[in-house]
């Protein structure tokens, strides 16, 4: 894989077998798919996440499940049918049915925070259960995306980075920001989506200039 420093990089929002090849070409292995059940751009069916997640495989690319608004036997009914190895769970959900989930699949867990619910006595309850955290800069509500500014959110994110746990920061990042947001928080890895498309593909372009620019080095 790809990283700046100790920094790992992972694509979200992908919605085409086309995105998939490109990012497999620079060696970027995470790969992110939404469900349909979540508010947002780029959300995705069952079907459709099947197919793309059969070609990730195929590709040795790692995909995640990104997921919530349904009842967490409703959850595990999805990971089931889809047949994915890792889900990323919006932080709606109690430690007792995120240990459901734990104890009906073999999957690896990561929890999505934002500035709305960030909560540490809860992750330090559930933080010998799950793998990482995603921490997004954008709210995704029903009708709109409400987004944060990072100097907003600097306390939350160093707070989480207390949990020793692999931490993602995502929502808006881009060529513009990302040097800034590494420099200022130092995450494990930095997850981007919309700053690297254009017509909703991964753009070949925009990605070598992340890469060009941040100088990432290819690791084992």
């Amino acid at each position: 894989m790809f990283s700046y420093g100790n920094i790992q990089l992972k694509v979200c929002g992908i919605t085409d077998i086309r995105s998939l090849e490109i990012i497999q070409k620079y060696s970027v292995s995470r790969v992110g798919f939404v469900s349909d059940h979540l508010h947002g751009p780029n959300t995705l069916s069952v079907h459709e996440i099947i197919k793309l997640k059969n070609k990730s495989y195929e590709l040795k690319l790692n995909p995640i499940l990104l997921i919530g608004n349904l009842e967490i036997t409703e959850i595990i009914k999805v990971i089931n049918k889809i047949g994915i190895k890792e889900v990323c769970l919006a932080n709606q959900y109690t430690y007792e049915e995120i240990q459901q989930l734990t104890k009906s699949t073999d999957i690896k867990i990561s929890i999505s925070v934002n500035y709305n619910n960030h909560n540490c006595d809860f992750f330090q309850k559930i933080r010998n259960v799950i793998s990482s955290f995603y921490y997004d800069l954008n709210i995704y509500h029903e009708d709109k995306i409400e987004k944060k500014e990072l100097s907003e959110c600097i306390n939350q994110i160093n707070e989480l980075k207390q949990f020793s746990k692999p931490l993602y920061l995502g929502g808006g990042i881009n060529i513009e920001n990302i040097k800034e947001a590494i420099n200022t928080l130092s995450p494990f890895g930095v997850d981007i989506s919309s700053g690297l498309k254009k017509s909703n593909t991964v753009d070949e372009e925009k990605l070598k200039k992340i890469l060009d620019s941040l100088v990432f080095d290819e690791i084992a």
